[in-house]
């Protein structure tokens, strides 16, 4: 039980991270790396690197989608003719493993990026295991990424969700009212008698 006490109390003791969402909890750094735990993405854990061209490389898991509970974004403040919601055919290399994907255009407060997801989970173990990742669109590279301290990164990306979940799992349930003539905001109707 002390462990999900300090879990929750470092947690609500941690920063807050600038990119992608003002909802993020930074967890720790680890050789360049930030990783930190999404909570808008059912309380995902992401690992999040920038490049000095600014490009900025974040992969993580996303629990609201269980079809494909894993993603990379890669966004560049150089990336302005994206449109949002548009689906851009892209391919990507970890080392010579290539493979083409989906990615939707999203806008990250005036920070346009492409977001890519995945349910094959051996996408993270890949990516702890490769030295550079690479995308292309149209023939056109557009990242071409160190992935220095991948597996540094990955394994406190890992420790993070595990920790994460241990305490998500040991939170108490909401207490349910025992009062039958508590107003419920969703039940309650203009013709209720009760409602005063």
């Amino acid at each position: 039980m002390r462990l999900l006490y300090f879990v929750f109390a470092f947690i609500a003791a941690m920063p807050r991270i600038v990119l992608a969402d003002d909802e993020t909890i930074k967890w720790k750094e680890v050789g360049g790396w930030t990783v930190a735990v999404d909570p808008t993405l059912g309380n995902g854990c992401f690992v999040l690197t920038s490049f000095d061209d600014g490009t900025v490389f974040r992969l993580g898991f996303n629990f609201t989608k269980k079809e494909s509970p894993f993603y990379i974004v890669i966004a560049n403040p150089n990336w302005k003719s994206l449109e949002v919601g548009k689906q851009y055919p892209i391919e990507l290399s970890l080392d010579r493993s290539q493979w083409t994907a989906n990615a939707s255009a999203l806008d990250l407060d005036g920070f346009k990026g492409l977001w890519i997801d995945f349910k094959d989970s051996s996408l993270i173990a890949e990516f702890a295991r490769k030295l550079s990742f690479r995308a292309t669109f149209n023939g056109k590279q557009i990242v071409a990424l160190s992935l220095k301290n991948s597996v540094r990164a990955t394994d406190e990306m890992l420790t993070c969700q595990k920790a994460v979940n241990a305490a998500v799992a040991q939170r108490p349930a909401t207490p349910q009212s025992k009062d039958p003539f508590e107003a419920k905001p969703d039940t309650r109707t203009a013709s209720d008698p009760f409602d005063l």
